[in-house]
């Protein structure tokens, strides 16, 4: 099983790569759409499934609370922490903008308000 969030371009190559199994794919963060060829899944004994906890979240949300709850209880007592990449002010959101838009950092991007 390969599980990626993935650019449009890499489903295609993560897909031929696959010898068999299953492709789970989430996020999209190129937010162009992946294309394949039913020919490409069925010939070959491969799966393609999708997973976005957004449309969890949008249909069933009391399914998420109890984990949500959880989460932010590991948080609060920070057994994990969100690694930070930089700290933007609001008037530097252009900068942070460029930041996101060139995939070259760790962590998340944030701007104080």
């Amino acid at each position: 099983m390969v599980a990626k969030s993935m650019e449009a371009n890499l489903f295609a190559e993560l897909l031929e790569e696959l010898l068999n199994g299953t492709l789970v794919q989430f996020g999209n963060s190129s937010g162009k759409p992946g294309n394949f060829k039913t020919s490409d899944v069925h010939s070959s004994c491969r799966n393609i499934k999708g997973f976005s906890l957004g449309t969890t979240r949008k249909h069933d949300p009391a399914r998420l609370a109890g984990v949500a709850e959880k989460v932010l209880e590991l948080f609060a007592s920070e057994k994990i922490t969100l690694p930070i990449a930089r700290v933007f002010d609001l008037e530097e959101a252009a900068q942070a903008h460029k930041l996101i838009e060139s995939r070259n950092y760790e962590g998340k991007i944030l701007i104080k308000v």
